[in-house]
């Protein structure tokens, strides 16, 4: 039985490639063995971000994300990591523990549940800040692309502050301030000369604000219900692939492209699925 839980990468799901959302969460099916180094690096970042304190120094962070990048296998030349360590300690010190001293309490990797249309509805929020006596909230979510770019997150943050409205009982979204930090966008551009000033730069170019209306959350609320009662109404059992199956820049990010059984599309482009990976139902995966 498919997992009722939806979710801004669910949705993001069914917008960027139907036969995706059905094999991700119709038919539950994961691939195993094909993270790109792409993905690998992202992991990476986000693994020693939450391990992150106001308490730990600048020093304390190099060693965690030394230690954890020693585990990690990519391309550390192609993806330099560590370099984006001056400017998040940086960001950090203006954007968290800043307003930590003002009375904002702070929690990582919160996971937020809420409902859509009666559905079950969560999200992992990478960073909540709530200060419980003015009721502001400050979002953030790490995104860690090459560049610094809003456009195609914009669904996945409003989302996030609908969930948070509902659950504090917020009217006023003026209240709630999302923002996007791209700690690894535009690595190869720092300034071996003068590090200290170059991450203070590019901390402050890739921090991102997503100025928003109380409009643009009812509009993404109301796309989000109606992906929930088409999804709803659909034949499964009489599913045609190539009727709702295309390539497209999404594509690049399925994990299930070159496969000749459930990606023929892309398989007849001359697309080949890796022999190393495997399709397998998501029960059978242990975690």
């Amino acid at each position: 039985m498919p997992s009722p839980r939806w979710s801004a990468s669910r949705f993001g799901s069914w917008l960027g490639c139907k036969q995706k959302y059905k094999l991700t969460y119709q038919d539950e099916l994961v691939v195993l063995n094909r993270e790109a180094e792409v993905t690998v690096k992202g992991l990476t970042f986000h693994e020693i971000a939450e391990e992150m304190e106001s308490s730990k120094t600048e020093k304390d962070l190099f060693e965690l994300a030394e230690k954890i990048l020693a585990t990690k296998e990519f391309d550390k030349e192609k993806y330099p990591v560590i370099k984006a360590i001056p400017r998040f300690y940086l960001w950090w010190q203006e954007y968290i523990k800043k307003y930590e001293d003002q009375g904002f309490k702070l929690y990582k990797e919160n996971w937020e549940n809420s409902k859509l249309k009666d559905q079950p509805l969560v999200g992992a929020i990478d960073i909540l800040m709530i200060n419980d006596k003015t009721n502001e909230v400050r979002i953030y979510d790490f995104k860690t692309a090459a560049t610094a770019k809003i456009n195609g997150y914009e669904n996945q943050m409003l989302l996030y502050a609908y969930m948070i409205a509902k659950r504090l009982k917020i009217t006023d979204f003026s209240k709630i301030q999302l923002y996007l930090f791209f700690p690894l966008a535009d690595l190869k551009s720092e300034d071996e000369n003068n590090p200290k000033k170059t991450a203070e730069k590019m901390m402050l170019k890739n921090m991102k604000q997503l100025v928003f209306t109380e409009e643009d959350v009812n509009r993404v609320v109301e796309l989000f219900e109606s992906i929930i009662k088409e999804t709803s109404e659909i034949d499964w059992n009489n599913w045609n692939i190539r009727a709702n199956c295309s390539m497209s820049y999404a594509c690049s990010f399925c994990s299930f492209v070159g496969h000749k059984e459930y990606c023929p599309v892309s398989y007849d482009s001359g697309c080949r699925f890796p022999r190393k990976a495997q399709v397998l139902p998501k029960n059978l995966v242990k975690e």
